[in-house]
């Protein structure tokens, strides 16, 4: 399914790229990705088969008023194909081929909590200068880190976390 969800996020890329407006829609995209994800009800309601299309296609609308109907239209796509479970994979890939075209790096940022969007803008903006390049973390929860964080950038990996920190200390004592 990530193959079709990467397909709808190329199109929208493609006409965004097309319409010179990648940095206005990237921003719109992950507003309504930030904002799907608090609602996901909303959601149910436009994969809903007790909704008829139509029904679903008009809340969407009326909903996303201020949306640039392009995006919107995307997602009338998505819901009329049935794939609006895939609608957060739609959203990631089309944020991945914008940030590849504006030369954003993208990465992982592991921790044992859900970190605040702040806390993650400021590692982006230590991590940026590190790499010499602008790069956007995505947080990913892992209990097992103990505490602490993990950031993975293409073959970097700056690990800070309570699990390293004692495989570590568990080397040095072994040798």
């Amino acid at each position: 399914m990530e193959n079709v969800a990467s397909r709808y996020g190329l199109a929208l890329y493609s006409l965004a790229l097309e319409e010179k407006k990648i940095d206005s829609w990237q921003e719109e995209v992950k507003t309504l990705k930030s904002i799907f994800e608090e609602n996901t009800d909303f959601i149910m309601i436009l994969g809903s088969s007790f909704i008829s299309l139509e029904e679903r296609i008009e809340i969407l609308e009326k909903t996303l008023k201020g949306v640039d109907k392009n995006i919107v239209a995307l997602i009338d796509v998505v819901m009329e194909n049935n794939r609006i479970d895939l609608i957060f994979d739609v959203f990631d890939s089309f944020n991945s081929y914008c940030n590849q075209y504006r030369g954003v790096s993208e990465g992982l940022i592991y921790s044992t909590l859900r970190l605040e969007q702040s806390v993650i803008d400021q590692i982006e903006e230590k991590i940026s200068k590190i790499e010499q390049n602008k790069v956007e973390l995505k947080n990913v929860v892992d209990p097992s880190l103990i505490g602490g964080i993990k950031i993975v950038i293409k073959d970097h990996i700056y690990d800070g976390s309570i699990k390293h920190s004692i495989e570590m200390m568990k080397k040095d004592l072994l040798k």
